[in-house]
């Protein structure tokens, strides 16, 4: 289990060092297929816009490669979309991490029970002692559902428990989002709600109103 006191002192997670440099790893990596990609959206507009234009004497491989083109352009814009989605989600790490600091969190476990394609459904405690908390949606940007059993021992979490967060192992490493799988209960939310320094903060973090859950 991590010491509370390893918890480094800074006013936000992302001025760690070593958490920053976790974060700009998983960047280059989330952006390594971006270039190659935009390669083939721009070869494919060209190809289509002179077939656009074609007068009926093209030589066969333009024909065959403007028919390639036709077929691959749905699955390449698809693709285009794809390779955005872990840079978005890495831009929204960091704007947790820049608002809240790393506190201990006790453990962090799957949720064996629950299913979730997109994400690997977990459960947080923030005490030792204290309560687990109810299903939550975690997400590696790079790699979704990457599990290396280290959290269960202790763990580093960046935001608010009721809101999300970021969730890493000691030393800034695997960080993965974690968001609400479900909404909150009215009774819970309303006393949430009266803290109105908590909701402007997890609005500054960029996390979704607790009632509705968290968008990834």
């Amino acid at each position: 289990m991590t010491p509370a006191a390893q918890i480094p002192p800074d006013q936000c997670a992302f001025e760690h060092g070593p958490t920053r440099e976790t974060w700009q790893r998983m960047r280059l990596r989330a952006g390594a297929a971006v270039p190659l990609v935009v390669l083939l959206l721009l070869a494919t507009v060209t190809v289509m816009g002179l077939l656009g234009n074609r007068t009926g004497s093209e030589p066969m491989w333009m024909r065959i490669a403007g028919f390639v083109c036709l077929v691959a352009a749905p699955f390449i814009f698809a693709l285009a979309l794809y390779s955005l989605g872990p840079i978005l989600r890495l831009w929204r790490m960091r704007r947790i991490l820049r608002v809240y600091p790393w506190q201990y969190c006790a453990a962090v476990r799957p949720s064996p029970g629950v299913r979730d394609v997109m994400a690997l459904p977990v459960h947080l405690q923030v005490e030792p002692d204290g309560e687990w908390s109810p299903p939550m949606r975690a997400v590696n940007p790079v790699q979704r559902k990457r599990w290396t059993g280290v959290m269960e021992q202790g763990a580093w979490f960046a935001g608010d428990p009721d809101f999300g967060g970021v969730i890493a192992e000691p030393g800034g490493r695997e960080l993965m989002t974690v968001q609400h799988g479900s909404s909150t209960a009215a009774e819970r939310y309303r006393s949430i709600a009266r803290d109105k320094g908590r909701l402007a903060r997890a609005k500054r973090a960029g996390l979704s109103h607790p009632t509705t859950g968290l968008r990834g």
